[in-house]
């Protein structure tokens, strides 16, 4: 009887052993199964080194000084469908000399090459220059940045201790102007910008003292 006993306690214990080996194989090709398949099905994550994840996350900065007051004077452009003009300062007040020497009623108006500009005073000390673009006025940049472009002839006359740059640009022309930023970075300007509509004023305006303080509206 005890070897009977013994030898039906082997059997079911040998077939314990088989019934867990079993399940245990079964187990270990579902998981090795789950595992491909999580593989086929999960996209292929690209590899970005930590230097150029802080490039391309110092690339979609834009700095836009909504309200930038300097010592320096400054040169203002508007980029509109990836052409770049040129808003010169200097031109504008030749063309309203007369009619302030002659103390005309504002505001004053003059067309200019690519552009019209109105001339309002804000007070006694303080006025405002409001500039309306021409359609399809201005240059390509790989036409005004060369060598004898007017552009680089430009901020040749000029030195990054005394002037600062500051555009106004499209939708259409935001990636240009990143470009040109970094093109007149390496010269050591000073670059502001501030996006645009097609109802969007461009105005520059004096401050008080000796300061001027340019706030685009």
């Amino acid at each position: 009887m005890r070897r009977g006993s013994s030898s039906q306690v082997t059997e079911n214990l040998d077939s314990l052993v088989d019934i867990v080996s079993n399940s245990v194989g079964i187990l270990i090709i579902l998981a090795v199964f789950m595992a491909l398949l999580s593989v086929v099905e999960s996209p292929l994550e690209e590899f970005v080194p930590d230097e150029e994840t802080n490039d391309l996350l110092t690339t979609e900065k834009v700095r836009i000084p909504w309200s930038h007051s300097s010592q320096k004077s400054s040169l203002l452009f508007v980029l509109q469908d990836n052409q770049l003009l040129y808003l010169d300062r200097v031109a504008a007040y030749r063309s309203f000399q007369s009619e302030l020497d002659n103390k005309l009623e504002m505001p004053l108006k003059a067309d200019l090459e690519g552009y019209r500009v109105e001339l309002t005073a804000q007070s006694s000390q303080n006025h405002c220059l409001q500039f309306f673009p021409e359609s399809g006025a201005g240059q390509w940049w790989g036409e005004v940045n060369r060598a004898d472009g007017w552009f680089t002839k430009l901020l040749a006359e000029k030195s990054p201790s005394e002037v600062y740059l500051f555009f106004w640009a499209d939708g259409d022309s935001f990636e240009l102007m990143r470009e040109i930023r970094e093109w007149t970075w390496d010269r050591r300007y000073e670059v502001g910008w501030k996006p645009i509509t097609e109802r969007s004023g461009l105005r520059f305006c004096t401050g008080l003292g000796r300061s001027l303080s340019f706030r685009p509206q």
